[in-house]
Order: C-alpha cells, then structure tokens, then sequence
C-alpha cells in the first residue's frame, strides 16, 4: 500500500515553480489554440469567402474571445498540475496540436466539396486506419522524447511549438492583408413579394437542386394521380446542364457567360460571378418590361456580391442582418475540427455549407434560406396573392429538391436532418406535392391560364459515391424539365418530347415567355425540331482514382444526338484544378 502511495506522490513531485512552468504551459496552450480556434477558422474562411453568410470584421472578435477563454483555460489546467502529470498532459497537448496542423495541412485526404453530398465512409478506412497510425506515431514520438531527457524534451517542445505559431502568425497576417473583404455586404436575397403574382402574366420556375430526372420519373411513377394534373405541360427527356454543381449552373443558366475571360473554375469564383451578372441582361430586361423579378435562391453560388443584382430583381434586402455569433462559432470550430481531426472522426464534424445560413436572421423572417420545409410554411402561411397593380411577375424558386441532407418527408413536414440516400425520392415527393398545391391555387385563384410554369433543376445527380473514375463519367447526366406555357390547351394530356435541348435554349424560352426578343439569347425550346440532331456542351469535375490524391479536373463533353445514349458523349479535354474542398 505504501509503495502505490509513493507512486502517486511520485506523480505529483516537482522541484519546478509554476513561474518555471509557466512558459512552457503558456507556449504550448497558446500554439494550441492559435492553431485550432483561431488560424484555422480565420483560414478556412477566407479560402471559402463566397459561401459564408457573415462577415470577417463579425467573425475575428468572437474567434479572438474563445480564443482567450480557451487559453486561460487550458493555462490554468497545466500550471493546476504538478510533477509528471505536467510532462504528460504538456506532451499530450504538444502532440495533438503538432499531429494536428499536420493533418489540416498534410495528411487530409479529399472527400469533395461539404455541399451536402454523401460521403462513402465505408472507402475510406484503409486511408482512416493509415491516418491512425501517423497520429500514434507523433504521440508515441512526443512520450519518447520526454521519456529520453526532460531538457530536450523541454527545448524541443518550445522550439517545435514556437515555430508553428509563428509560421501561422506569419501566414494570417499575410492572408488578412492580401484579402478583400468589402464583399461582405449588408443586402441579402429577401422573402419580400415571393408568392406574389400578377393577374396578366407570370413566369413561374421551381428548381429542384440535384434533382436527377430518374428521381422525378420515380416520383410521378408511384403518383399517377398527379400526372393527371399536368394537364398542358410538355416532359422533355433529353434535356442536359451545363456544370455538375449549383456552383455554375444556376448563374450560368440565368447568364449564359462562359468564355476565357469568365469561366467557372477559371478564376475564383466571386470573380466569375461578378463577371457574369455584369454582362447578363435577362433579368434586367425582363424588369424592364414590366415584371416584378423575384430571385429566391442561395447567395454564394448564384448572386455573389449583392451589387450584382441590382437594376436586375425586385427582392433586395436592406434591413440590417443579425448574426447568431454562437451559432457561427459552432459551425466554425465544426469547420476546424473536420480539418485539423483524424480521417476516423471526421464523419462527426460532416457539415453542409449550407447550415452557414443558420447564422443570419433578419426581422420578421425577411432573409430567402434554401430551406424547403421553411418554404412551405411560409406560404401556408402567406398563400398566393394576386397583385392588382402588377403587370407582371417573375418568380425563380430554388428549393433544396433531392440535395443532401434531407429534412422533409412526403407530405412538406420537416423531419430531422439526414444523410441517407434512401430519403431522397420522399424530399422530392414533398417538393411535388408542394407544387402542386401551388399549382390548384393558380387554377383557384384564376391565375393558371395566365402563367408559364416551369419545373427543373441545376444539376443532375453526382457520382453516387468515391473514388470515381477521372477520365469517364459512368452515364448521361440528364436533367427534368416540364413546362407549361401560358394559354396552353389544359385538356391536352401531359406530352413527352424528346428535343436534343439545353439550358442555353431555356435561358432564351426565358426571355421569350417573358416577351423579350429571345435571338440575342439564343435559339429558345420551340424553335428546336423535334427531330433535330443537336450538339450540346457539358462540364463536369471529374477526380483522381486513387484516394490519397483526388485531383480535380474539368472534363468537357461534346453530346452529339441523343443524349440518353452515353455513346454519345465524347470527351473532348481535361483541364487540371486546384481540388475543391474545405
């Protein structure tokens, strides 16, 4: 018994003054800190500028006060402990921190974008168990130098510690001095006249992010009652996108720029889209002739900076917005953690870039948030209202369709947020029934005859898991798209055409709907013969094989003839990018 209580004491002896400790706690908590709470939050968020909702000179007072609060608390733990504990809780803290920045900065594996797509964690474990042992290592190294020699431990420990804060000091200052943050903006896309519509015309489009057209073929298949209600519209089964993600397709499909000097990937993105918007004149155009424009979509990866809007839509908001800071400091020390932890624990720090809109709120609810659920409590709530005054309404709803994650059952009702494949076609249920109701208030409130509808989406569905082949896709990517014209005969039953169309020909469908002379815009979906042969242009990133390198690349396919037969489409070039992610 006597001699555990020697152990134990032996434990706690020190010769060593909290003054003598005091620079190698301080050193290490510090570094510790600076690393996970500050620079890498700071980091991630000016390398990710477009797809946050708040502000840097917001964001850099919270960080610099958890950052204080963390270090005074992790300070006064260590100086709290004495003898060996000290050694092995600063050693332990030294090799977190130096297997850490090591991780964010050497070993993470890419695992795409966090914009919502699944992950395939089952093919990551051979990459996780690597992972595993590289940090044991950095521990097993860190205990072995204490283990040699307290003094070198302690030179080590300091020098160690002290080079990665000032290199990351080093590396802040420059990545603060050489960033313009003046696009972080107080207009935000408002809610404001978002199920108001006119008496005499309207043009209505519901895009349903990531919605495939197999996941709508399966949803009008297992409702057939609803087919019936479709009454006047046209099915089009060969309609192709432009890029694989939100990020250009809904900007591109709006604009239509894409040459050297303004293609997406090219150059960063808030460039693209502030090049884009400057030479598009759709929207403004369809303003001018005498609708009320409504763009109800996602900032980051459609508008960028608000001043791109104006002159353009009608749903600028300018009230003051207000930011949850806890929420924003839990969705970045999240963002942080997912990139400075083991492969093993990254699924628990998984985030959707889009819970950063969590973080704004303005009053009475006046901020648009792609929230599907949210969506359709609002108009349960507001309903359709017939604007006496208008002569014109555009309305351009993107909702979250078959996008991750997935927090809406069948009937429109929000249901906990998930991941799983398997709740995608009961989300794009929910948005159908939504549409529909939408649709039996047009026809209720004598508005149906006087509006074109239209039903698609950005972007068909991405490679279900990882790795995926870099060079091929592994089948057509193939969009829905469903309209009803205004004035169409509403006894004609639900048409299926098989044009060779794109979204340049909805773009300029747009405009002519709208009123608008369409051939600046291109050739619109009626001037294309049914069976005509087409050429369309489509843009996919594609990604390295092997699971250590993913390197992302542009692959442009030429689609020549029907666009159901992947035969069809011919890659044309792979252009090499830097690999997006967090």
């Amino acid at each position: 018994m006597g001699n555990i209580k020697e152990k134990i004491q032996a434990l706690w002896r020190d010769q060593r003054s909290w003054k003598v400790r005091f620079p190698l706690a301080a050193l290490c908590a510090f570094t510790c800190v600076f690393t996970f709470i500050l620079f890498g939050p700071c980091e991630i968020y000016i390398q990710n500028m477009s797809d946050m909702t708040f502000s840097f000179h917001t964001l850099l007072p919270v960080l610099l006060l958890a950052s204080g609060a963390a270090f005074a608390a992790l300070l006064a733990i260590l100086l709290l402990l004495r003898g060996r504990l000290f050694n092995y809780a600063v050693t332990l803290l030294f090799a977190v921190t130096l297997a850490g920045y090591l991780q964010g900065n050497l070993l993470n594996v890419n695992h795409g974008t966090l914009d919502g797509s699944s992950v395939a964690w089952s093919n990551y474990q051979w990459p996780m168990l690597k992972n595993l042992v590289v940090w044991l290592a950095i521990l097993a190294s860190a205990f072995t130098l204490l283990y040699l020699g307290r003094k070198l431990w302690t030179r080590a420990v300091e020098f160690i510690s002290l080079l990665l804060a000032a290199a990351q000091a080093v590396a802040l200052v420059g990545l603060i001095c050489g960033t313009n943050f003046s696009g972080l903006q107080d207009k935000y896309l408002s809610t404001a006249g978002i199920f108001d519509l006119s008496p005499d015309r309207n043009v209505v489009v519901f895009l349903l992010d990531r919605c495939d057209r197999s996941y709508l073929d399966s949803v009008l298949d297992q409702h057939p009652e609803w087919k019936d209600k479709l009454g006047g519209f046209v099915s089009y089964h060969d309609f192709t996108g432009s890029f694989s993600r939100t990020y250009a397709s809904v900007a591109y499909l709006l604009t239509g720029v894409k040459d050297e000097d303004a293609f997406p990937f090219h150059i960063p993105q808030n460039d693209y889209l502030s090049r884009a918007w400057e030479r598009s004149t759709l929207l403004s155009q369809i303003r001018d002739a005498g609708y009320q424009v409504g763009l109800y979509s996602h900032i980051g990866d459609v508008v960028g900076d608000m001043d791109n809007m104006e002159g353009k839509i009608d749903n600028i908001g300018r009230e003051t917005v207000n930011i949850n800071r806890k929420v924003m400091l839990k969705k970045m020390l999240e963002l942080s953690a997912y990139r400075y932890l083991p492969e093993a624990v990254k699924p628990y720090f998984q985030l959707y870039t889009g819970d950063l809109d969590a973080v704004q709120s303005v009053g009475q609810k006046d901020l648009y948030q792609i929230d599907d659920p949210g969506f359709w409590e609002r108009y349960q709530e507001q309903r359709l209202r017939k604007v006496a005054d208008s002569s014109g309404c555009f309305r351009f709803y993107h909702l979250q369709g078959a996008h991750f994650p997935f927090n809406m059952n069948e009937q429109a009702q929000r249901v906990d947020t998930g991941w799983d494949p398997a709740d995608r076609l009961a989300q794009v249920t929910g948005n159908m029934a939504m549409i529909f109701q939408y649709l039996d208030e047009l026809r209720a409130q004598g508005l149906y005859d006087n509006t074109t509808v239209v039903i698609t989406t950005d972007h068909a569905a991405d490679y279900p898991d990882w790795p995926t082949p870099l060079s091929t896709l592994d089948g057509p990517r193939l969009l829905p798209l469903l309209v009803k014209p205004a004035h169409a005969d509403l006894n004609q039953p639900l048409q299926i055409s098989r044009k060779q169309i794109c979204q340049d020909n909805l773009r300029a469908s747009l405009a002519d709907w709208c009123g608008l002379d369409a051939e600046p815009y291109g050739r619109t979906i009626e001037s294309v013969g049914e069976n005509e042969l087409t050429t369309r242009v489509f843009w996919m990133l594609l990604y390295d094989e092997a699971l250590e390198t993913r390197d992302a690349y542009m692959g442009t396919y030429e689609i020549h003839g029907d666009g159901n037969d992947f035969s069809n489409w011919e890659l044309l070039e792979m252009t090499p990018l830097d690999s997006p992610g967090w």
